[in-house]
């Protein structure tokens, strides 16, 4: 019995220690017309919000939401108790290896308070990536004794939560991978509006492949690099290619480079 208590002590002991950090975004107090932060995409906000996550990368990400005291229900004005998510199973679209947390633990957060969800683990599936989901986080609102169905985003939060996961390496920037034979890629300006200059230092001289992805996993450019051993610099044209995020790889029979770039007129 003793021995059960002790080690009971010790397993919350540690605990703590493996908590999820959940990072409000006060700035939410600010804006009486945001509700969710990072903001979803919408036509009138043309972001990316939510970071990447990559194959066998650990990933972290915090989702503020700001519960007003008034609810608009069906252009009714009603007082609004909290608003609250499942503890599990709440939020559609995240890959294998992800999982969340809320703070407060019970997912649900009071009226006039900042709630606060952590998406979180690491990404284990390859077979997912490169893809983009669809986030989506179902919620319920406690409003004048009722109990309404809500998601984010949503009418309360107009647009789509685009997920990407991609494929290993990809969100690991400016570091070396030894196998490629690259030792650094970049580009400058990032972000860019016209065109931006990819310099790549090679350990050796050949030909390379460059590809360039869009968030949903299709290829929008290609061309063959051939690059010379030390510094190497070309341009790429954003062209008609639409505002948003895109992964390039530059890569050759011995392995691969990613990185992210991203257009912003």
């Amino acid at each position: 019995m003793k021995k059960t208590f002790l080690f009971i002590l010790s397993l919350s002991t540690i605990a703590p220690l493996f908590a999820q950090v959940c990072e409000r975004d006060s700035s939410l107090l600010m804006n009486d017309s945001v509700f969710v932060s990072p903001r979803p995409y919408s036509d009138s906000y043309q972001v990316y919000a939510l970071a990447p996550a990559c194959i066998g990368e650990p990933y972290t990400q915090s989702v503020t939401i700001k519960v007003p005291p008034i609810f608009d229900f069906m252009g009714v004005m009603i007082p609004l108790t909290n608003a609250s998510i499942a503890t599990t199973g709440a939020i559609q679209g995240l890959p294998s290896g992800i999982t969340y947390a809320c703070d407060p633990p019970n997912c649900v957060f009071n009226a006039n308070t900042l709630g606060c969800i952590v998406l979180y683990g690491t990404p284990n599936n390859p077979a997912q990536a490169p893809d983009t989901t669809d986030l989506v986080i179902n919620a319920s609102v406690s409003a004048g004794g009722l109990t309404i169905p809500v998601t984010f985003p949503g009418p309360i939060a107009p647009g789509n939560y685009y997920f990407v996961l991609a494929e290993a390496g990809a969100c690991i920037l400016n570091t070396r991978n030894y196998h490629s034979q690259i030792a650094s890629v970049k580009n400058v300006p990032n972000p860019f509006s016209d065109a931006t200059i990819i310099s790549v230092t090679s350990e050796v001289t050949g030909q390379f492949n460059f590809e360039m992805f869009d968030l949903f996993g299709r290829r929008v450019r290609q061309q063959t690099l051939a690059l010379a051993h030390g510094e190497n610099q070309f341009t790429v044209e954003a062209g008609d290619l639409a505002n948003g995020s895109y992964f390039y790889t530059i890569s050759n029979a011995n392995g691969s480079v990613t990185r992210k770039m991203v257009i912003s007129r």
